[in-house]
């Protein structure tokens, strides 16, 4: 990257494997693409929602071609705001609700089935 003045955000991910796939897709087709906060938030995980994820940067002159490649990236299962999760809506929120519930009891239940 020459100038970081330029930079515009193309694509934002919640996980770092992806990000990492899509900077290398990127790099693969010409465009220089950055990734901003990847140490902060490969460290603080809990803190990934709050600070917007992995935000991928690209030259403002590439946008354009770097948001015709990541088309595909787009309406996918990373969140619950996703097209899937909105097409089932109840079904994926008794899953959410089991695995909270089952979380919070299971480590008590082992413990009970110790004694």
């Amino acid at each position: 990257m020459t100038d970081h003045r330029d930079l515009v955000l193309a694509y934002r991910s919640y996980s770092l494997p992806r990000a990492e796939v899509i900077i290398g897709m990127l790099n693969a087709y010409g465009i220089e693409a950055v990734m901003f906060d990847r140490n902060f938030n490969a460290n603080n995980g809990h803190l990934l929602m709050a600070t917007g994820g992995f935000r991928i940067m690209v030259q403002s002159g590439q946008l354009r071609e770097a948001q015709d490649l990541l088309k595909a990236f787009r309406d996918t299962d990373n969140f619950p705001e996703s097209e899937s999760f909105q097409k089932k809506p109840l079904f994926h929120s008794a899953w959410l609700l089991l695995m909270a519930y089952l979380g919070v009891w299971a480590p008590v239940w082992l413990r009970k089935r110790d004694r």
